[in-house]
């Protein structure tokens, strides 16, 4: 498991918990982004398995916003997240709504505008880089970000988002997915890193550990994607189609209107 001596002042993530919150209009974090986020303020590395929709983005944040204060210039503040992200539009999303959030944040992919250069040129750099695998992994960025001793002394968690596509797309669709160890071995050891998925079942998970050279010790924060409100069943058709006559078990003998009627979904075949 990757660790670091990095003491947690408690006074400071006070404030960047209620700062996150109040930044993106919630009320409080849920218990698996506290733990995922502590872990990358405490430099260990993580795979976070949660559901789609569950809010796994804010526990990439927290640990900027526990370094991070707006306007103050000095070196221990100006912290950088790196996050690896799959598809294009869903970076140039994410990092927009940031900004419109007050978040300085730049997406860099093939589609892109934006350069390595400006990376470190502009006035108010960003806190926040998403970057394509393929961009991860280019000459370009190797030599003109992972040397740089700003980005080496900023970078303070690496997030790998949809990560079952290391396994998924790696070997023959992406296969900047399937080498995404090689940026992990040219980063600091010190940089912890998430990753992140909603599609990681264990032998999956195991795997990703693997490729990405975390141990099988790794540590673990999931939520179940269990949906005990959710059935499904399969019935063979005992009337002629236009009848509907299959569908009359959904019409319980307690249903009074249609406000009671359960959501269902009906495929036929």
């Amino acid at each position: 498991m990757s660790t670091s001596a990095r003491p947690i002042d408690t006074e400071r993530l006070s404030r960047a918990r209620n700062r996150l919150a109040e930044t993106f209009g919630i009320t409080t974090l849920r218990e698996h982004q506290e733990l995922a986020g502590q872990n990358l303020i405490l430099g260990i590395s993580t795979m976070y398995d949660v559901p789609t929709g569950g809010g796994k983005t804010l526990a990439f944040y927290y640990p900027l916003f526990y370094y991070w204060e707006p306007g103050n210039e000095d070196p221990s503040c100006q912290k950088v997240v790196l996050v690896i992200s799959p598809l294009t539009a869903l970076m140039d999303s994410q990092a927009e709504e940031l900004l419109n959030r007050g978040i300085p944040a730049v997406a860099l992919h093939s589609r892109s505008n934006n350069s390595f250069d400006e990376l470190f040129e502009s006035r108010i750099k960003p806190r926040v880089i998403f970057l394509s695998p393929e961009k991860a992994l280019s000459s370009e960025f190797h030599e003109k970000v992972l040397k740089n001793f700003v980005f080496k002394d900023s970078c303070i968690a690496v997030v790998i988002d949809e990560a079952h596509c290391i396994i998924e797309w790696g070997p023959d669709f992406r296969e900047h997915y399937d080498d995404l160890g090689k940026l992990r071995a040219r980063l600091p050891s010190s940089i912890p890193v998430l990753v992140a998925s909603a599609t990681m079942p264990n032998d999956v998970r195991l795997s990703i550990q693997y490729k990405l050279g975390l141990g099988r010790d790794c540590a673990h924060v999931a939520v179940s994607n269990a949906k005990p409100n959710v059935a499904l069943s399969v019935c063979i058709m005992q009337h002629p189609q236009n009848t509907y006559a299959d569908l009359m078990f959904l019409f319980l003998p307690d249903l009074r209107d249609a406000t009671n009627f359960p959501q269902t979904l009906i495929y036929h075949q």
